[in-house]
């Protein structure tokens, strides 16, 4: 599907955005793995490799614009193109509410979840549009739709902002052959959720919200994207897929 592409992850060291590299080089790309943790992300890049991927791991503070800057500048030098990019930065604090959360926490959500993705596209986007399109897919989260008081109110308010930038991008940039689309997973079991909840509160919680009684697995996600970026999803842009099992 995406054989001799060049495909981002930003945030590939764990998590979906791991599922994601793993995902995008079984579909052919060769993926670049940018993230702030050196150590996990050199070991998602060497274990894509030692599978027969072609993967490569840069270090970068992708909420930082000098740090997005330089990865893709270095992206464009090294590979000469980009292809699709996986924005996939993000986090956030469960346990808060308006009034105890602080101004610190609330602007660190901001810049980690919103910020992000805006600066990642802004460096992406022109070196799509010079080659002559690519595809972007932004991770947004259920909580962007669905008020869950249980989240922070700042990463509800962020990720619902990663939706509609991610239709804006789309609407401005369709025209020089730019696709961008976002994802809102559900419950999904990756390893820090693993250990954090048991098998059978992590089915329950899942059960509480969603038609299917289960949370996604991260590989799930990850074929989300990997058909998002694909040439099979020409027609789609400016959506928002939720991938988290019927949630009601």
């Amino acid at each position: 599907m995406l054989q001799g592409k060049i495909a981002l992850v930003t945030g590939g060291a764990t998590g979906i955005g791991e599922a994601s590299a793993h995902a995008l080089s079984s579909a052919g790309a060769k993926v670049i793995i940018a993230d702030v943790n050196t150590d996990q992300g050199e070991a998602v890049a060497a274990s894509i490799q030692s599978s027969g991927g072609d993967a490569v791991f840069f270090a970068a503070d992708c909420m930082s614009e000098a740090g997005i800057r330089e990865l893709i500048a270095r992206t464009l030098a090294e590979f000469g193109r980009l292809d699709c990019a996986h924005n996939n930065v993000g986090s956030g604090d469960r346990g808060l509410t308006i009034e105890s959360m602080s101004i610190e926490r609330w602007d660190w959500t901001f810049d980690i979840c919103l910020k992000s993705a805006w600066l990642a596209m802004k460096y992406e986007i022109p070196g799509m549009v010079a080659q002559g399109g690519g595809a972007i897919v932004n991770t947004a989260s259920m909580s962007g739709l669905v008020v869950d008081v249980d989240v922070s109110p700042a990463y509800c308010a962020a990720k619902a902002g990663v939706i509609h930038l991610t239709r804006y991008a789309a609407a401005a940039y369709s025209a020089q052959g730019v696709r961008v689309n976002s994802i809102s997973p559900g419950a999904t079991a990756t390893a820090a959720v693993r250990s954090a909840l048991s098998e059978p509160d992590l089915r329950a919680l899942a059960a509480k919200a969603q038609i299917i009684p289960r949370a996604a697995e991260p590989s799930e996600i990850a074929d989300a994207v990997v058909f998002l970026c694909s040439d099979r999803a020409e027609m789609i842009t400016g959506i928002n897929l939720e991938i988290a099992g019927g949630r009601i």
